[in-house]
């Protein structure tokens, strides 16, 4: 059921209002509507000039605000004959261009602007184009099924794009001034606006899985996961969901046939997004008006995307954040990520998501060492070489530790628990054996109902390597993933014993189009990549942008910039101690911790 909306334009900026639910008539003026901003004021409050000038300064700071909703000023929390205006507000109003004000002593609104029609008063968003086709759904609570959550049809004028409806930001409360000691929240995410990937259950909606037969054979969803829970319960504002790759695999432009890929707002704004959470990652990068998003991450699809990109991005410890709701391709080893550009909100968003029950491990010692593997330096990209030494010499002379390189393969040789001393040998199997078994497996269910219902199989496109998973038996699954734990205790008794951080190379950074058919061939990269590290290990890692690399873009003819970002790597359960680590070597180091939306990072 949709809730009854208006939509209006001010300055050309569209907005849709939905009524609020008030026992109260608002006092009509003599138009049919109007635009209106409340002011919540302490009983005794003599309202001055220079107070009202505070506050429009913080009005100032919420998106959804303009000038024109001071046409009309509602105050709350008093009547009218506690009213007490200084004389130095009759100027002040005039030069607002503000019609009329009133007291409504007991509506219950937050502060922030409105819309008022007929004596009824609406909660106002202001609707956003998605250019990068990074949403596939936009989303609000419903009105009238407390839990759910419903689409937003905004009109706008997007060719092809959704129209994303963000609140006003004043609603939360989180403006800094009010004359209400009270009104401060300690949610620290109260008030931010986040998405999320969709491949998890949000209650009163379907979800693609980045496939079109998905999406017809699932019915909507009944419950919401409890990541997403736990963030609106601590009242950030859910706006809609994310494009995907398919079956949460990695997909290019090229084959992502059932929905089209989104667009990288960086360099030359036709370089791939990566995946699979390639959506969120340009939700991210492109647009202001979104602080974070939720993502999943199995083998990389969290650090990808923020290289590709030029975000921040992270992957917590397997376990330590309940993956329930979200549709699982690899169990053991999917977890919850999340993206942002500000590198303040991480600690903030794992500390409301974290499980009391994760094995949470905050060491006390400083980080002492760095360890840099060069089993993943690319040795093709010298500049990207130079970046990583120079990042690993800067922060850690301004941490006071050490930074080293070390061979994974090469200490395996001579210190493997096992007779098998090539370790790539050894985790041959792992992507063929173990990713292809599992995301194969894990959509028996599906392919089950979509051929009761239709005759035939599901269309996947070719990335979803169903043929090749559908081969591998369960004794050959079992065997690389008691592989993986071999590995496992071996890595971590050897490098992470104490406070040390690993520093690892995501990819190679090179310009990688949209439109170049990457090819299938060889599809099971055998041997361990730099990706499948923190999963197997269980451990957090955090992609860090630190620089650009400058390219000849064959889009403008121009030298445009490519996102240089790189990893780190904390032990298992010590995900706090590398999030607040790495913003206090960024911060000493001279680096920051914040990047920018648009073409560049910085």
């Amino acid at each position: 059921m949709s809730d009854p909306s208006k939509t209006f334009q001010v300055r050309g900026i569209t907005y849709i209002a939905w009524p609020i639910s008030v026992s109260i008539d608002i006092p009509d003026g003599d138009e049919n509507s109007a635009l209106a901003t409340c002011f919540d004021v302490e009983e005794n409050s003599i309202i001055n000039a220079s107070i009202m000038s505070a506050w429009r300064d913080e009005l100032q700071k919420d998106d959804v605000f303009a000038p024109e909703f001071l046409q009309q000023i509602m105050f709350t929390g008093l009547g009218s004959r506690e009213m007490k205006l200084a004389s130095d507000t009759e100027k002040m109003f005039k030069d607002w261009k503000t019609l009329r004000f009133f007291h409504v002593p007991a509506l219950k609104v937050a502060d922030g602007p409105y819309y008022i029609e007929q004596g009824s008063l609406y909660s106002i968003s202001r609707v956003y184009e998605d250019r990068q086709l990074a949403f596939v759904q936009a989303i609000k609570p419903s009105q009238h099924d407390n839990g759910a959550f419903i689409q937003i049809d905004a009109p706008g004028n997007g060719y092809r794009s959704h129209e994303v409806a963000v609140p006003s930001r004043s609603y939360s409360g989180v403006l800094r001034f009010s004359t209400k000691s009270g009104n401060n929240s300690h949610n620290a995410l109260r008030g931010l606006r986040f998405s999320v990937k969709d491949n998890y259950h949000i209650r009163g909606t379907p979800k693609t899985l980045g496939n079109r037969a998905y999406y017809e054979t699932y019915s909507i969803q009944n419950t919401t996961s409890s990541v997403l829970s736990r963030l609106i319960d601590s009242e950030a504002h859910l706006v809609g969901k994310n494009h995907l790759s398919s079956f949460a695999m990695m997909e290019h432009p090229t084959q992502s046939v059932d929905y089209q890929a989104p667009f990288n707002p960086r360099g030359d704004g036709y370089l791939i997004t990566g995946g699979s959470s390639g959506g969120s990652a340009a939700a991210i990068a492109a647009y202001d008006w979104l602080d974070f998003a939720i993502c999943s991450d199995t083998t990389g699809s969290a650090r990808i995307p923020a290289l590709q990109t030029g975000i921040f991005g992270f992957r917590p410890s397997t376990n330590s954040i309940s993956g329930n709701g979200l549709v699982e391709a690899w169990p053991g080893m999917d977890t919850p990520a999340w993206f942002g550009r500000d590198l303040q909100l991480f600690p903030r968003i794992f500390d409301a998501l974290r499980e009391s029950t994760s094995e949470a491990r905050f060491s006390k010692e400083p980080v002492t060492e760095i360890l840099y593997p060069t089993d993943f330096m690319p040795i093709n990209n010298p500049e990207q070489v130079q970046a990583m030494n120079r990042f690993l010499d800067g922060t850690s002379k301004a941490m006071g530790c050490t930074y080293r390189k070390i061979s994974i393969n090469e200490d395996w040789k001579t210190t493997a628990p096992i007779e098998e001393k090539d370790l790539r040998t050894y985790l041959y199997h792992t992507t063929s054996h173990g990713w292809f078994y599992a995301a194969y497996n894990s959509f028996d269910e599906f392919r089950q109902k979509y051929r009761e219902a239709n005759g035939h199989d599901p269309f996947v496109t070719e990335v979803v390597r169903w043929s090749l998973g559908s081969k591998v038996t369960l004794e050959q699954y079992e065997e690389i993933m008691k592989r993986f734990l071999v590995f496992k205790k071996w890595f971590i008794d050897r490098y992470m014993q104490g406070s040390t951080l690993v520093a690892l190379h995501i990819d190679t950074i090179t310009p990688k189009y949209r439109d170049q058919y990457p090819g299938n061939n060889n599809p099971d990269v055998p041997g361990l990549r730099a990706t499948y590290l923190s999963p197997i290990l269980g451990a957090p890692e955090l992609a860090v942008p630190i620089t650009e690399l400058p390219y000849e873009s064959r889009i403008t003819g121009k030298t445009e910039q490519l996102p240089m970002v790189v990893s780190l790597m904390g032990g298992p359960g010590r995900d706090q101690e590398l999030l607040t680590w790495t913003l206090d070597a960024l911060q000493k180091s001279g680096r920051p911790t914040q990047v920018k939306t648009g073409r560049t990072a910085f």
